[in-house]
């Protein structure tokens, strides 16, 4: 009698072990893939905004002037979160999409009242346009090396806009 215990707790115990096992070399992933295209995608959406602020800020722009930007801007946003949709598991970079195409409509918005942005106002906009793309790179980013998101960073305050002195 002893000897079929004995059996069934070797059986019971090769089972058990062959599922710990099993289960330790299984990974989890909980976020999407890397991809190369919305890493490039949101670098050069950041490039046509700096250019466009840049605009503003030295030029005072009128939105007339620069309404293909916004149109270009949209087209971008639109493209870049519907690839982010395709991905499995893409929730965090498509909300972060939606909110940067939201900011842009809000920027456009400022720039068609009377009187538009003035120069003075650029470096508010600035700094939260940086942190949303400096976001959405840093998560991208991570998701290439199969990190995870260093939070110390990614909570830690962007980097200070100068202040600019006499101002109406």
């Amino acid at each position: 009698m002893k000897i079929v215990n004995l059996n069934k707790f070797k059986m019971k115990s090769f089972i058990l072990v062959s599922i710990l096992l099993v289960s330790g070399c299984a990974s989890i992933k909980l976020v999407g893939d890397y991809d190369e295209r919305i890493d490039t995608g949101v670098t050069e959406l950041q490039k046509s905004m700096e250019a466009h602020l840049l605009a503003i800020e030295e030029n005072a722009a009128s939105y007339e002037s620069t309404k293909s930007f916004y149109e270009q801007a949209k087209v971008e946003t639109s493209s870049l979160r519907i690839r982010a949709d395709a991905t499995e598991r893409n929730s965090i970079t498509v909300k972060m999409l939606d909110k940067l195409a939201n900011n842009i409509r809000r920027l456009e918005q400022a720039h068609k009242e009377e009187g538009g942005i003035q120069p003075f106002e650029v470096p508010i906009f600035r700094g939260g346009f940086n942190s949303q793309f400096t976001a959405i790179l840093t998560f991208e980013l991570a998701k290439k090396r199969g990190d995870t998101v260093d939070q110390a960073k990614a909570s830690e305050k962007p980097t200070p806009v100068p202040v600019i002195k006499n101002q109406p």
